[in-house]
């Protein structure tokens, strides 16, 4: 299957045209596009396209700023001569794009393909849609682009990502892949060190190799981010792997609890005023927490 699209945002933000990559505009345009794009064939109101780009500040000339603004990505993308079109509606403004063109409606429709096959039971056929999907990532949706609102809005796909990463590692556990995922898991877990599920499941696959100490370690580390970081104790889930590994079970009995993955829905009002890392982890985890308790 090809991968080929005119529009990319899962990553740095990149339009193909007719004669290849094309040259976007400054910080401004470059973050209405890809906010625009998020929503694609979705109306975008005129207040939050203004709070995207100028946040908290916008001069009085804002609205003729941003009709100049939406004019030159309209006369882009038609020099670009790509399958898109940005139309004005009396509340803002849309892109009208087709889903073969744009990576983030490849990857949900993928993403929805693996779910369908794992709850079908067919684990294989689900990993390797899953793998499919994820391969369409070339880093953070939104980065680079000093935005509020288009983090906010970002948030909702890069944690889809999470969850995707999240789901393949279980069904690459249930088949038995766990010294062929090890490396992954690693990465995985050394970039999200707050993701309890990624750090369950590499308990799981160290235990399941035979490497207890290290599965053990796993969660020490765990525990001790969480509370330096966050004032946290590590979930019940991972207390739990932590007693079943100490208690010496048999690897094979050692059954996963995974924590049903997290589905936050996307931000559709105004983006919070400014705010550390850590006050975000700690919603983050609040969530979780949250999910589990309400899981069963």
């Amino acid at each position: 299957m090809s991968t080929h699209h005119q529009f990319s945002v899962l990553g740095p933000l990149v339009v193909q045209g007719v004669h290849g990559s094309v040259r976007l505009g400054g910080n401004r345009q470059r973050i209405l596009l890809t906010l625009l794009l998020l929503e694609a064939n979705r109306v975008i109101g005129v207040g939050r396209l203004i709070e995207a780009v100028w946040r908290e500040a916008p001069p009085a000339t804002v609205r003729s700023q941003l009709r100049i603004c939406i004019s030159g990505l309209r006369r882009l993308l038609a020099a670009a001569g790509v399958a898109a079109v940005i139309e004005t509606h009396p509340s803002g403004y849309l892109i009208r794009v087709p889903r073969s063109q744009l990576d983030l409606a490849h990857f949900e429709d993928l993403l929805s393909r693996a779910r369908a096959e794992s709850r079908a039971g067919e684990a294989e056929k689900a990993v390797a849609l899953f793998r499919q999907a994820l391969q369409l990532w070339q880093g953070p949706v939104g980065a680079g682009l000093d935005s509020e609102l288009l983090e906010t809005v970002a948030l909702k796909v890069n944690e889809d990502r999470l969850s995707a990463i999240e789901d393949r590692f279980e069904l690459e556990l249930a088949l038995g892949r766990h010294r062929e995922v090890l490396g992954e898991l690693t990465r995985h877990v050394t970039e999200n060190p707050f993701q309890e599920t990624l750090c369950l499941q590499l308990m799981l696959a160290l235990y399941r190799s035979g490497r207890t100490a290290e599965a053990l370690s796993v969660y020490r580390d765990t525990r001790r981010q969480l509370a330096c970081e966050l004032g946290l104790e590590p979930s019940e889930k991972l207390r739990a792997m932590e007693r079943m590994i100490l208690d010496g079970r048999s690897p094979d009995d050692v059954a996963p609890m995974f924590v049903p993955p997290v589905r936050v829905p996307a931000r559709i009002v105004s983006a919070p005023g400014p705010q550390d890392r850590i006050a975000h982890l700690e919603r983050e985890i609040a969530q979780l927490r949250h999910a589990q308790l309400h899981s069963g």
